[in-house]
């Protein structure tokens, strides 16, 4: 049965995005700039993080150790990669060698969409990916699918232009308990057009795969991201099949969704599209 709601949804009225910002402008990230503040932390740097103390980032330091998944059980290998849930090891030199944010109390969409390529880049040369052809890439048509699954999911914009099965992957989706509800969701060409750069080629299904993970709204930018990484890698390990794609996929884009938006410690919904070559693993 569809969700009823007095308040009618519409599609927002967005321009073309800038070149260098991949997350398309209609998503919603107003609450990711208030609720880490409401909730206790200082700025979106990990020295912001309130509950992450000085000393846990001393110990999450990373010394240049490659971590191979084949000698060590797969509760140390976690361990070493991961610290804590929100703290991959290393993350914060990385961060502060790079400084992504111009303002680390306000960062655009394009700074938070570089940082993410940074991080995972990261994430693949503690385990010795390193070369060119390890390092992903940001693609403009994954970014805007992962946001469109979400719209897809979470609201009924697309319905009545787009009917389908309820509950399937390229929905609608109301009422159905399909986590990976809206994940095959592709708007035709000219519905694309806001969400895509000045005379981008319109977006189609291709060879990839999707992950969705849970992470908090609540939590600073710089390490909003990793607690999806690590509570899978704990689950799944190395091999898992949602965690193989972070560090084997060519390409991604990720989407962020504030569940509830009007409680500070909601889920967020990381929505992660992967996509182009899928490099061996070497372990």
């Amino acid at each position: 049965m569809a969700l009823f709601s007095c308040k009618k949804d519409v599609k927002p009225n967005n321009s073309i995005v800038p070149e260098n910002q991949y997350t398309p402008n209609a998503a919603n990230w107003e609450t990711f700039a208030k609720k880490p503040f409401e909730g206790g932390n200082t700025s979106h740097d990990p020295d912001g993080v309130s509950y992450l103390s000085a000393d846990s980032w001393v110990k999450a330091q990373w010394d240049g150790t490659i971590y191979d998944p084949t000698k060590m059980t797969p509760e140390k290998f976690y361990d070493c990669m991961c610290p804590h849930v929100d703290q991959v090891r290393g993350i914060r030199e990385v961060f502060y060698k790079h400084k992504p944010f111009a303002d680390n109390k306000n960062p655009t969409k394009a700074e938070i969409d570089e940082w993410h390529r940074i991080a995972i880049n990261h994430v693949r040369a503690l385990v010795g990916y390193t070369s060119e052809d390890r390092q992903v890439k940001k693609d403009y048509c994954l970014f805007a699918r992962a946001h469109w699954g979400d719209e897809r999911k979470f609201t009924t914009i697309w319905d009545a232009k787009y009917p389908g099965t309820v509950g399937s992957a390229a929905g609608p989706c109301q009422g159905s308990g399909n986590a990976h509800c809206g994940a095959s969701f592709i708007p035709d060409a000219t519905d694309q057009i806001p969400y895509l750069p000045k005379d981008h080629a319109a977006c189609t299904a291709g060879p990839g795969s999707e992950g969705v993970f849970s992470t908090k709204s609540n939590i600073p930018w710089s390490v909003k991201w990793s607690r999806g990484f690590c509570s899978t890698l704990k689950a799944e390990g190395f091999w898992g099949g949602h965690t193989g794609p972070w560090f084997h996929r060519e390409k991604f884009g990720l989407s962020f969704w504030d569940v509830d938006t009007k409680n500070n410690n909601s889920q967020t919904v990381l929505r992660a599209k992967w996509g182009g070559d899928a490099m061996p693993s070497l372990y």
